[in-house]
């Protein structure tokens, strides 16, 4: 005759759920003698369902946790009687017809069991466990044992554990009652190992038996809830563990885990950030709050421990997982995010011929610039050597002045401080690293693209052409030779930046891996940032499930805009934003058919003189149609075949043409007062990306049928590569290894003296029109050059007044302008070589220094002629706002944040529960 078993069935907006749970209950082949169901303030049909229900009672509570609703169960049932047994419930565990039979067999065959528990499987994959058990790390965590196994019977002779589930267990009624029941403090998570932990305190023993079955729709945080997100989940679950934690240590260390509550909540908000779980680190500090306020629970379990303890906690040692298991289950389990994801197959970067494209391309940028091996620096085009030392590199990436004369004051150019980061890496030289990233920046490209690629596609050959089309692209060629070296860093960062960002809703890591070349992108070209915006939007359409990825890869690109925007919005001239950064280089707006033949000026310039030298009757045009046609088809047939596929890729298109047209429109700076525009190859490189993509999508249709066309595609982009190339030989080299002074050298002495000291320059433009520029300590450095003063769409008073000086010092003019350039810290001028069709000025210029009173001829120099003055005042001191520091470490924070995100995870073993079912089936 089998002992009285009371059953009590939990219940909290569960009416889903109950009608197949309880018609489980009914076909027992063991029936409970009672079942006493409580309802926990549900707001559907529970009441009505379990009222018409053969339950014994319905006990109407408020909304609690499932722990203090089977409390409540428990106190409804009538006195107790030696030897009776309490079967608790879920409403959404449905147990096999012979669970109960199976749990009172195993009490009977072992008297000193006092909890048993019964087999827990998963509703959505009924062959596999939930689990089987629970124990504990050596530091306290709460581990579930056999987690997301296939049940194949490996395990049906284990039994005894520290603890087994809060759903579907038997347990000894004077045991429960002794206990106290369920800890009112534990509303979940670890409920169930609690109550075993104290029950083997007790000196009871607690088991699983395999042989019953439960199934389960979700774990025990989902009692109350239909969705628990991943935050809510680590709340949960560490206010469990903190909790335990306080209430078995002895009365010494709880003392050292109360204080070190708030320490360790640090270390863990770094811990989340690294595992890519940022929403879990409000939940952590909810969790490490909540525990340093509850001490009144924590006297409460404690005390409820001490009433019934019995042995000491070495007689568990046994049963908690050892350091070799955590270890193992890690192996095991690993990342919950790995568990989901099939194995990568992709072809390698060396068996996919990455290596050679690669190999091919360093080979194009020492061909392309062989007048800068062994230099140092560079300069000429748009480019100019960095600072001398990488102090003074970082100094430039701060707010603050702007020009040589302190009127323009506001934030560093995002490129500064990419220049920054890029000195960084040549530390004894920031310079070698400019020139570093211009040979290598074929190479580099190539790199990007191959793996941009290889993550959309499993076609073997297709990354490796889609790397050499990147990487021989014209357009990158000819910024290269240009020296625009913000239009080169975008290009290298932009296969990543695209591809990424249509693949940052996937994880954290993929939004942070997009977020860096986005943000490298978006500085090297700002005129890049209305199209990677639509491709932001078009990244939160795509993966709307989780739009705040996509949002978060653009907070570093953001970060390093956000000032210059802001700052040209205030100003009334939003649109000065998007100007190239670096030396403005002038260049030949392309015409709607040259962009769209990806033909900024110099792409097509350099193809016209190839065809102008071999068949001078041919256009050069179509020679560039015919070369652009084998990309253009595929991307074509990529459109046609796969249009769902193919939408994103041909909006990014239709935005890197509009973007090149209208950006070589977009006059902002100027140079010599002359307006520069914008150029249009950062547009074109958008173009390029989006038809590679294009031709990828089509690829994935029949990778075998395409390696034909892809040949001829990577051959077309070679052949392309060639006019660049060739052109860069016969034509004199516009970037050049940098000298080893700007200045002369009786400048550089005093500058070593002196940072601030200043130099007034005179260029004799044309006939009648002089330049004049004030350079400090060794002269204009790239990182010094900001678009905040090439913009100005006028000379601001300081300027104007110096401007006039150079007019009456070049004139022959007997002005007195020492007190002007004392206040401006001028010590020397430089009247610049002779230019073409300005000899006269250069001559006239000459003599009236020559006969200046207040000037000393210094001589000849390479520069040109330099006078000093007599008497004159040291610099004046460079004065920055007191927020720039701040501004630039959130700047670094930013981009530091997206280096963190797209580590790898450091998240192993995580607890993973399954997702809430809206149905269970019946067993078979």
């Amino acid at each position: 005759m089998h002992p009285r078993v009371f059953a009590v069935l939990a219940a909290s907006n569960g009416a889903a759920y109950l009608p197949a749970t309880l018609a489980a209950i009914e076909a027992q082949s063991v029936a409970p003698d009672r079942l006493i169901a409580v309802d926990g303030g549900s707001k559907d049909d529970t009441r009505a369902v379990l009222e018409a229900s053969r339950a014994a009672s319905v006990v109407a509570a408020a909304r609690l946790p499932y722990g203090q609703l089977v409390n409540r169960g428990a106190g409804a049932l009538p006195s107790a009687e030696p030897g009776d047994w309490l079967w608790v419930l879920a409403h959404d565990a449905a147990p096999h017809p012979r669970a109960l039979q199976a749990l009172l067999g195993h009490v009977e065959s072992h008297p000193s069991v006092a909890i048993v528990g019964p087999k827990v499987m998963r509703a959505d994959l009924p062959d596999r466990f939930a689990e089987l058990g629970q124990t504990m790390t050596p530091f306290g965590r709460s581990m579930l044992l056999h987690e997301g196994e296939l049940d194949q019977g490996q395990h049906d002779d284990d039994s005894d554990v520290l603890g087994v589930a809060e759903t579907g267990m038997l347990v000894r009624r004077d045991v429960f009652e002794a206990l106290g029941g369920f800890d009112p403090a534990l509303r979940s998570i670890d409920a169930g190992l609690d109550l075993g932990v104290r029950a083997r305190l007790a000196g009871h023993r607690v088991a699983v038996e395999p042989r019953a079955r439960v199934r389960r729709a979700g774990g025990p945080e989902h009692f109350d809830a239909r969705t628990v997100s991943d935050a809510q989940r680590v709340a949960v679950a560490r206010r469990a563990q903190l909790h335990r934690r306080l209430a078995y240590a002895n009365p010494l260390a709880l003392i050292a885990h109360w204080l070190l509550l708030l320490p360790l909540a640090v270390v863990r908000t770094v811990a989340h950030l690294l595992a890519k779980r940022p929403a879990a680190v409000l939940a952590e500090w909810r969790a490490t709050l909540a525990t340093l306020v509850a001490l009144p629970a924590t006297a409460r379990a404690r005390r409820r421990i001490a009433r019934t303890k019995a042995t000491g906690w070495s007689s568990m040692r046994g049963l908690r997982a050892s350091w070799r298991t955590v270890r193992s289950r890690r192996r095991t389990l690993g990342d919950p995010e790995q568990m989901q994801r099939v194995a990568d197959e992709r072809v390698g970067f060396v068996e996919g011929a990455g290596l050679w494209v690669t190999a091919l391309a360093v080979v194009v940028g020492v061909v392309l610039s062989p007048q800068l091996i062994a230099a140092s620096a560079a300069t000429g085009g748009a480019l100019l050597p960095l600072s001398g030392s990488l102090a003074e590199v970082w100094a430039n990436a701060l707010a603050g002045p702007r020009d040589a004369l302190g009127e323009v004051v506001g934030p560093a150019d995002p490129f500064t401080i990419l220049l920054a980061l890029l000195g960084s890496l040549t530390p004894w030289q920031p310079s070698t690293a400019i020139v570093l990233v211009l040979f290598l920046a074929p190479a580099i490209a190539s790199v990007t693209a191959f793996f941009a690629v290889r993550a959309m596609t499993d076609s073997r050959w297709a990354p490796a052409v889609a790397a050499a089309v990147w990487a021989l692209s014209p357009i990158l060629l000819v910024a290269i030779v240009d020296g625009r070296l913000g239009a080169v860093l975008a290009h290298v960062a932009l296969p990543l930046a695209v591809a990424g960002l249509l693949r940052a809703h996937r994880s954290w890591r993929a939004a942070g891996a997009a977020a860096i070349p986005l943000a490298v992108a978006v500085a090297g070209a700002p005129v890049l940032l209305p199209a990677m915006l639509l491709l932001a939007v078009i990244a939160m359409g795509t993966g709307w499930r989780a739009p705040l990825r996509p949002l978060a890869a653009l907070l570093p690109a953001a970060a390093l805009l956000a000032p210059i925007v802001v700052t040209r919005w205030i100003d009334g001239r939003p649109l000065a934003a998007l100007a190239d950064p670096g030396v403005p280089k002038p260049s030949t707006p392309p015409t709607p058919v040259e962009a769209a033949l990806l033909g900024p000026d110099g792409t097509l310039a350099s193809l016209e003189g190839a065809v102008a030298a071999t068949a001078p009757e041919l256009d050069a045009q179509w020679i560039a149609l015919a070369l652009l046609a084998p990309l253009a088809l595929a991307a074509l047939a990529g459109i046609v075949l796969r249009p769902t596929r193919a939408w994103p890729w041909l909006a990014l298109l239709l935005a890197g043409y509009a973007t090149a047209v209208a950006a070589s429109r977009l006059s902002v700076a100027s140079l010599d007062g002359e307006p520069v525009a914008v150029w249009a190859g950062t547009g074109a490189s958008v173009m390029l990306a989006a038809l590679i993509a294009l031709a990828v999508v089509a690829v994935d249709l029949d990778d075998r049928r395409g390696a034909v066309p892809g040949g001829i595609v990577a051959l077309a982009a070679v052949a392309a590569a060639v006019p660049v190339i060739a052109t860069s030989f016969l034509l004199p080299a516009t970037v050049i290894a940098a000298p080893e002074r700007r200045m002369p050298a009786f400048v550089d002495a005093a500058a070593e003296e002196d940072p601030q000291v200043g130099t007034m320059v005179l260029r004799p433009l044309a006939e009648g029109l002089i330049g004049v520029d004030v350079e400090r300590g060794h002269g204009l450095t790239l990182d010094a050059v900001s678009t905040e003063e090439l913009v100005r769409e006028e000379a601001g008073p300081a300027e104007a007044e110096l401007a006039q000086a150079s007019v009456d010092m070049a004139s022959g003019g007997d002005a007195d302008v020492a007190a002007l350039l004392d206040e401006h810290g001028i010590r020397f001028v430089l009247l610049e070589q002779e230019r073409e069709g300005a000899a006269a000025v250069h001559d006239r210029a000459q003599r009236s220094l020559d006969a200046r009173g207040d000037l000393q001829a210094i001589g000849q120099t390479e520069a040109g002629l330099l006078y000093q003055r007599l008497e004159a005042a040291g610099g004046p001191p460079v004065e920055r706002p007191a927020w720039a520091g701040w501004l630039l470490a959130g700047q670094l924070a930013a981009l530091a944040g997206a280096v963190v995100a797209a580590l790898p995870s450091l998240r192993r073993g995580a607890r993973v529960r399954t997702r809430r079912l809206e149905t269970t089936g019946e067993w078979q």
